[in-house]
Formats: structure tokens, C-alpha cells, sequence
């Protein structure tokens, strides 16, 4: 049985190591591997085996999910902690064994037992085990077992079943271990090649920033921070970094899974008793049945096992360049897998269990210089000072801590995030205390500058404009280039009389200007909200009218035009009113008309009663009269009303007005 040392290691930032394993085997052979239980889904998952010379794997097999107690209880053996061997011999009587005393040639037979025995030697009482068996002669003897050089069972069942209560005690005793063997068949000498995939830690990008070497372009260093927590050394093993972030996820495969099945009960019948078969007549028609050909249809399934292995790019040399405050070469060959970006590690890197290392991952110059950022979020009083950083060095350059040196000397620390080639970044990394800023923001809302009438509705447009004055006072001896972050409130806030910004984030405009040594300098910012109210012009007042011809929001025509709808809209108002009148004066008679019907229905047929009665009938028919009349006048009203109202609208859906004011 043997075991393939890790040979090739793949690290990515999302948690997964993968891990390759290569060597050589002969003939049919079995490879033994041990993971934590809590690997071995992650195993089962991403398993791949690859015979590379002819021969095949025949089965992988691995370690059961049952407790020790159940898996020893499929071997009746069982062997005591203290006298083991005395104690296993007993529960194999019966078996087939050889003796061996070193001496003579080994006595076969079956086993009989164990006895213990006292003897005397010398002064004192010393008790001896024997082992007895039954030879083929037919012969009982007994042997010492501590004088035996060997005892041999020849059963080869019993030792297999030795074999596995042995192995699976070892098993338990290294806590969550679980192993896997692969049966390698095949002929000759042959390649093997075990991979999967594994928890692991995050590998972590470390920068270092190099400015100010006279003559020099900027330099940038980056390493890697590698960590092997597993139980087992990797020995120059061929290490890979991945940045990116690739779909991973854990499904449970190792845990058996039962579905519940249908019970059938058996149905219980009773006895039957003969049938009583009634004699049959012939019939003249003779009746046929067809045969029907029933063809099963087997639905094969087959699951193809496919392995995806990325090709290896053609490596070309890497340029070894050198650092002012390092001269290890970078020892990384890059390649893009998809949006995925690999870092190659050129050597053999070795990383003893439960160890680390930091791996040289870049050395590069790049496109860069001195600059400050101001951001008043970031610090009210002083600018920061940055490295306008390009990546121009053809690398995408994973997030992580920077230390930023000048001059060989230490001067600051920032984070730098994942970068692109030719991804632009400012990295902040320390306060610029030559440089004092104060700001005065000047905010107001500015009267409507437009007015604007369709379909019935005016809008109003207002501004509202707000100005920022930076003053930098620069009280040191070299001119800067600085950066303003300012702050962008949403889309709908516009620049006006100010410089273009450089760039756009999603919360500043960014300008770049210049500060010249031991001056004061002032930047102006100015921006503008455009804001509206609707009004409905069918709705306009005298009093809103007044306001908006004093404000001059209309000209002599429109002015004219809306005049003419409020005199119309009184119009059709005083119709409203009457039709209003007319309403109540209705509801008041029927009213009426309901008393009197009911004081009717109460008369007799008395002199005065009658007389009282033809009072009422010439009421109810003066009272119909007028409702005839109240009806005629309500219609003429509504039509007149209608009218103006068509009038108004018809007016109103022609207007099309559309005036500018000066904004500022």
C-alpha cells in the first residue's frame, strides 16, 4: 500500500485549495489517502483519479459513517487491552494454525485452547500458558506460547477478518480520520494522478510601495502570505495563487441518506373451494383474440465523470528586476484563467505543516507619483497624502495592506484594492500637515426661471444653487497636485461655472488643480438642483393670476387668455349655483308633496274634510307645475354650464406656453 506526496497546490481567495498528487505505481497496486471527516464531502465532490499510462482505477472505497461498535460487530473477534493474545486465542478454536519454536519445523494442527499451568523454577511457583492443538496425526500437544517464536493462522478468512478489526481499531484512534484506498490495475509501471479540492485558508496579498529612488520610476513589491494548516508537509510542491471569486459551496455527500418507502401489507385470503365449471355449448361464431406485443422500454442512464483541467500557458521568462530594499527576483509566472488571474510560483516552494510563509509574488515599476486627496469626510482639516497609482504593471493586482516608502524610508500605510491593468486607484497614506484647508458652502433657492403651460397644467421651474469655496493654504516649500472629492448629491445636481471634474465616483466629483508653494489658493465649486410645481390652470385665482403678472411669469397674450378663463369659469360657477338652487327648491317640494299624501290618506268624508281635501289636490298640482318648470331650468343651466366648462377646456388645451427667466 502506498501513498502519493502533494505535489501541486492551488490557493484561492474564496476559501478552496486544490491539491494534486502524482506518482508511479506497478502492476495492480493500492493508494491509501486520510482526510477529517469533515473533508470528505469536499473530497467525494471533486475527486478526480487518472491512470496516465494505460491502466484504469478500479473503485475507490473509504471508511464507513458507522460508530466502532457497529463496525466491529460484523467480526466476532475481540481483543482485550491487556493480554491480547491470550485473550484473542480462545475465540479462535477451531482454526487451522502452525507452531513455530524457532527450532524444529513448525507443528500444524487446529487449535484447541489456551490452559495456564504453575510450575516450579528454582525457589519459586511461575504460571505458564499453553496452547494446545489437535495435529494431523491425531496428536494433542501443547506448547509454552511465551517459548513460541511465532504463532501462524492459516485460515485465510480469519486473517482478513483479523486484518480488518485491526485496522479499523487503528482507525478510531485518530479521531475523524477517514481513509480512502484506490485499486490501481494495470500492467508494467505506470503514472497516477490523485486531485480534489479542500477548505483551506485564504491566501493574503501584501504590497510594498517604493518612491523617490532618484532616477527610478516608481516600484510596487507584492507578496503572498501562504498558510498550510493540514497535517502534512508540503515538499516542493508547485504553488499557484488564484485571485477571484469562482462558485463554491458545500453539499453534504458523505452522510448516507434513506428514503422512506411505501409499506405493501400481505393480504390474507381464505381458503377457496373448488369451483362448480358449468358445461359449455358450441357456437356457431368463432372468436379470436390478438396478441399484443409489449416491447419494455429500458431507459439508460449514464453519468459521465468529466475533468476539466486547465492547460498550462507557455511560460516565457519573467524579467528579473531588483528593489532598492530587496534583491529577492519575483518568482511568479501570471496567466488570466477566464476573469480568474493565476499567479505562478516558478519554484518549488516547501511549507512545513502548521506553518506559513510568504511567497514573492511581484516586482514591478509602475505608472505613479506623489499627490493629496482632500476629502472633508475623510479629514476636515489637511488634505491626505496618496500615490496616484496605474497599474501598468500588466498584473491584476489582488486588495490588501500597503506600506509605502520614500526615500528608503518608512512614511506611511494604506489598503489598496483589487486592481485591473490599467485600473487607476489614489491610495491615501498619510496627512499632508503642510497643507491647511477651510471651506464656506453658500446654499440658496433661486426664483422660478421657466415657465411652462400645456394641456391645462403650468410648471413652475426653480432652482436651487449651491456654492463651495475652498481655500488651501499651502504652507510648505514644494507645489502639490491635489484632488477634491465633492460631494455628489444624486443625479440631479449639475455643475455651472466651474472646472470640469476629472473623474465621477458614485458619491464626489473629483477635481484636480494645483497648489503652488507658499500660497493661498481659492477653488469655486458651483452647482444647481432645477426643482418644479404644477398648478392646474382651470383652477387659477384672481389672486394667483395678480402674483404671476407682478412676477412677470406671463406675456401680454397668455395674460389676456387667462383673464378671459376666470371671467368664463365665473360664468360657468354662477350657473352651478343656480343649478344648485334649483336641487334644494326640488328636494324641498317632494318634501311637501310626501306630507301631504299623507295627510290625505287620514281624511274622511266629512263636509270639512272635503273641503280640505281639494286644498291639498290644488297644492300637489301647483307644486307638479313647478317641478315641470325646475326640471326645464335645470337642463338649461347644465347646458350653459357645460358649455362655459368646454369653452375653458378648449381655450386651455391650445395654450402653449414656454418662457425662460434668468437663472442666476
Amino acid at each position: 500500500m502506498a501513498a502519493f506526496p502533494i505535489c501541486r497546490v492551488v490557493l484561492y481567495k474564496h476559501g478552496i485549495g486544490y491539491f494534486e498528487r502524482e506518482g508511479s505505481v506497478a502492476g495492480d497496486s493500492v493508494l491509501s489517502l486520510t482526510f477529517k471527516q469533515a473533508e470528505v464531502s469536499d473530497v467525494l465532490k471533486s475527486l478526480t483519479v487518472l491512470d496516465l499510462d494505460g491502466g484504469h482505477v478500479a473503485s475507490v472505497s473509504y471508511d464507513s459513517t458507522k460508530p466502532l461498535e457497529q463496525l466491529l460487530e460484523e467480526v466476532a473477534l475481540s481483543i482485550p487491552e491487556k493480554e491480547s493474545v491470550v485473550g484473542l486465542l480462545p475465540q479462535i478454536k477451531g482454526a487451522r494454525v502452525a507452531l513455530h519454536s524457532g527450532v524444529a519445523d513448525p507443528v500444524e494442527g487446529i487449535l484447541l485452547g489456551v490452559d495456564t499451568a504453575e510450575r516450579q523454577y528454582g525457589d519459586g511457583i511461575v504460571r505458564v500458558v499453553l496452547v494446545s492443538i489437535l495435529t494431523d496425526k491425531g496428536e494433542v500437544r501443547s506448547f509454552d506460547l511465551h517459548a513460541l517464536a511465532a504463532l501462524q493462522i492459516l485460515d485465510p478468512v480469519l486473517r482478513r477478518d483479523l486484518d480488518y478489526y485491526l485496522r479499523t481499531q487503528l482507525s478510531s484512534k485518530k479521531k475523524d480520520a477517514r481513509t480512502f484506498s484506490f485499486f490501481a490495475q494495470g500492467k508494467g509501471e505506470r503514472r497516477v494522478r490523485l486531485s480534489y479540492t479542500l477548505g483551506a485558508p485564504v491566501w493574503k496579498a501584501t504590497y510594498r510601495i517604493l518612491l523617490g529612488e532618484e532616477g527610478k520610476p516608481p516600484m510596487i513589491q507584492g507578496w503572498a502570505v501562504v498558510d498550510n494548516t493540514q497535517d502534512e508537509d508540503w515538499e516542493n510542491v508547485q504553488l499557484s495563487l488564484i485571485a477571484g471569486l469562482p462558485v463554491s459551496f458545500i453539499h453534504d455527500l458523505y452522510t448516507p441518506r434513506y428514503i422512506r418507502r411505501p409499506e405493501v401489507k400481505v393480504q390474507e385470503t381464505t381458503g377457496v373451494l373448488p369451483p362448480m365449471v358449468e358445461d359449455g355449448m358450441p357456437e356457431s361464431d368463432e372468436f379470436s383474440l390478438d396478441e399484443m406485443e409489449m416491447a419494455p422500454q429500458v431507459a439508460d442512464y449514464s453519468a459521465q465523470a468529466r475533468v476539466s483541467m486547465a492547460k498550462r500557458a507557455v511560460r516565457a521568462g519573467a524579467r528579473e528586476q531588483h528593489s532598492a530594499v530587496s534583491s529577492m527576483p519575483t518568482q511568479v509566472r501570471e496567466r488570466k484563467i477566464g476573469d480568474l488571474f493565476e499567479y505562478q510560483i516558478e519554484h518549488p516552494v516547501t511549507i512545513r505543516r502548521n506553518q506559513s510563509a510568504l511567497v514573492p509574488i511581484v516586482l514591478r515599476a509602475f505608472e505613479g507619483r506623489p499627490v493629496l486627496l482632500y476629502n472633508k469626510a475623510t479629514r476636515a482639516e489637511n488634505p491626505m497624502r496618496c500615490v496616484e497609482f496605474k497599474n501598468t504593471t500588466e498584473l491584476t493586482l489582488e486588495g490588501g495592506p500597503v506600506t509605502v516608502l520614500e526615500g528608503g524610508s518608512y512614511v506611511g500605510e494604506a489598503m489598496l484594492e483589487t486592481l485591473k491593468p490599467a485600473q487607476q486607484r489614489l491610495v491615501p497614506y498619510a496627512v499632508e500637515l503642510s497643507v491647511h484647508v477651510l471651506d464656506n458652502v453658500n446654499s440658496h433657492d433661486d426664483k422660478v426661471h421657466r415657465i411652462v403651460m400645456r394641456r391645462g397644467i403650468m410648471q413652475a421651474h426653480y432652482l436651487q444653487v449651491r456654492q463651495t469655496a475652498y481655500t488651501f493654504n499651502n504652507k510648505g516649500t514644494a507645489e502639490y497636485t491635489i484632488y477634491v472629492d465633492h460631494p455628489r448629491e444624486g443625479r440631479e445636481w449639475k455643475l455651472f461655472e466651474t472646472a470640469e471634474p476629472v473623474e465621477i465616483t458614485e458619491n464626489f466629483w473629483r477635481f484636480r488643480f494645483s497648489l503652488p508653494a507658499g500660497k493661498v489658493s481659492n477653488i469655486v465649486i458651483r452647482q444647481k438642483h432645477a426643482f418644479h410645481h404644477h398648478f392646474a390652470l382651470a383652477d387659477t385665482s384672481e389672486n394667483q393670476l395678480a402674483l404671476w403678472i407682478e412676477q412677470r411669469y406671463l406675456d401680454k397674450k397668455t395674460e389676456a387668455l387667462l383673464r378671459q378663463v376666470i371671467e368664463i369659469r365665473q360664468e360657468a360657477a354662477a350657473h352651478e349655483q343656480a343649478i344648485n338652487t334649483l336641487r334644494q327648491e326640488r328636494e324641498q317640494i317632494h318634501a311637501e308633496q310626501k306630507r301631504i299624501r299623507e295627510n290625505l290618506q287620514s281624511l274622511g268624508d266629512r263636509t270639512t274634510e272635503k273641503d280640505l281635501r281639494e286644498r291639498f289636490v290644488r297644492t300637489l298640482n301647483a307644486q307638479e307645475d313647478r317641478l315641470e318648470k325646475i326640471d326645464a331650468e335645470s337642463k338649461s343651466e347644465t347646458a350653459a354650464r357645460d358649455k362655459a366648462r368646454q369653452k375653458i377646456a378648449d381655450m386651455l388645451g391650445k395654450l402653449d406656453y414656454d418662457a425662460e427667466r434668468s437663472a442666476v
